[in-house]
């Protein structure tokens, strides 16, 4: 009977001594890196990405009249307003799917950094172990916040071709009246 708290003990001893202080400037770095990400992951979920695939349908449905309007002598600020909402709305549902990958690979970091979190925390990984962890996560860190800032990028252009659609619209119906 006494042997088996005796027994956990020593095991309770041996693994204690398998495990690794953490190192408290890498559990900072990995909180940051957790922060950011989570940032990016919420704003990329707070836009409406309905609007790539109404963008893509109000393409569709005026591509013809484009290619129509394309096929004449246009004004410089006509060739500039049509060209430039013609190549924003034919790339809509690309940037939809740029969107979600992105949000996808944010979310998975996000994961990713948690687990290497704990993994640091318990000290099941040695700080010399962490080290070059961590910095391919800074790397992939840096990646993951280019496409982010991206997408937003791409966000705002659809969103002013999206703003300009009564005009362009108005441009297009005055050529076919002509």
């Amino acid at each position: 009977m006494r042997r088996a708290p005796v027994a956990a003990f020593f095991a309770g001893a041996l693994l204690m001594s398998c495990t690794h202080a953490p190192d408290a400037g890498q559990l900072t770095a990995i909180d940051r890196l957790i922060t950011a990400t989570d940032g990016a992951a919420l704003t990329l979920n707070e836009l409406d990405r309905a609007r790539y695939a109404r963008a893509d349908s109000l393409f569709a449905r005026h591509a013809d009249r484009y290619a129509a309007r394309f096929d004449d002598t246009l004004s410089r600020a006509e060739a500039q307003a049509l060209g430039s909402q013609w190549t924003v709305l034919s790339r809509a549902s690309a940037l939809g799917s740029d969107h979600e990958r992105v949000l996808a690979g944010s979310i998975a970091a996000g994961e990713r950094l948690r687990r290497l979190r704990n993994d640091i925390a318990s000290g099941a990984l040695h700080r010399e172990q962490a080290e070059p962890i961590i910095a391919r996560e800074q790397r992939l860190h840096a990646e993951v916040m280019a496409g982010v800032h991206a997408v937003m990028d791409n966000y705002r252009h659809l969103q002013q071709a999206w703003d300009r659609r009564d005009t362009v619209e108005l441009m297009l119906a005055n050529a076919e009246a002509r």
